[in-house]
């Protein structure tokens, strides 16, 4: 009975009756990645209305999947499912264990990945208190973050695939934002992203900054490495763009008290 129950909460996700041909690469995708933890923690968050339904796919990568959907008011959200076995055990594994804020890691790769699905969450959270603009976290539970919809009636467009529709202005602009977004989350958050490029940079209404899994804390032993690199992505990329941008190494040393 409860297996049947889980099912049906699962078609009613993702629409399966009425939807399985109009939308193959989400059932295609949905395959891969719902083994039996995925669809029970789905079909616990469904039943308790944070998510209703799932109506398509917005990203998918080597750790994760993306899907675009609804919960139980009708409000627009975006679910990030991980993977439970995964590829990247290795450099999860080495993110996670030098995180002070982590304590004991599990050695079972699935338990691994709800850790880091928590860290996610509490990234975003963190993000937020110190007004950088993030997907608004919801709830987590297991491998599943339901987080904020960016976008209209479509996902918003990742920086990298608006550039080309851009002009100098606009890359200034963004290259503001984004430096006072690395400045932020260091000297009153604490904390680097790791990760900050043109991938993990959404437009809609301003630019909103995606992906924190890997982001940490000051405390970090990885954390200088990591501020190093969003560093370095953002000046190169806005650098290539025409933009006037400050040199690499003054402002590492300006960030770090050097």
């Amino acid at each position: 009975m409860r297996e049947e129950l889980i099912e049906r909460a699962i078609e009613d996700m993702l629409g399966l009756r009425e939807r399985r041909e109009k939308d193959s690469e989400l059932y295609k995708i949905a395959n891969e990645v719902f083994d039996r933890t995925t669809k029970e923690t789905l079909a616990y968050l469904h039943r308790r209305g944070k998510i209703d339904t799932l109506y398509g796919v917005i990203s998918t990568g080597k750790e994760a999947n993306v899907f675009a959907g609804v919960d139980a008011e009708g409000r627009r959200i975006a679910v990030k499912i991980y993977r439970t076995y995964t590829t990247e055990f290795r450099r999860i594994w080495e993110y996670l264990a030098a995180d002070p804020r982590i304590g004991y890691l599990p050695k079972d790769m699935r338990k691994l990945v709800f850790v880091w699905t928590r860290r996610e969450f509490k990234n975003l959270q963190r993000a937020i208190k110190y007004a950088v603009r993030v997907p608004e976290p919801i709830i987590f539970r297991n491998n599943v973050l339901v987080m904020e919809f960016i976008g209209d009636e479509v996902p918003a467009p990742r920086l990298k695939d608006v550039e080309r529709e851009l002009e100098l202005r606009d890359f200034e602009e963004l290259y503001d934002f984004t430096i006072r977004v690395i400045e932020r989350l260091w000297k009153r958050g604490d904390m680097v992203h790791g990760d900050l490029s043109e991938y993990n940079i959404l437009l809609h209404e301003g630019p909103v900054v995606i992906d924190w899994s890997q982001a940490t804390v000051r405390r970090n032993r990885m954390s200088l490495e990591l501020l190093k690199r969003d560093l370095r992505n953002v000046i190169n990329y806005f650098g290539r763009k025409g933009v006037d941008v400050d040199d690499f190494d003054d402002k590492f040393r300006e960030l770090v008290g050097l």
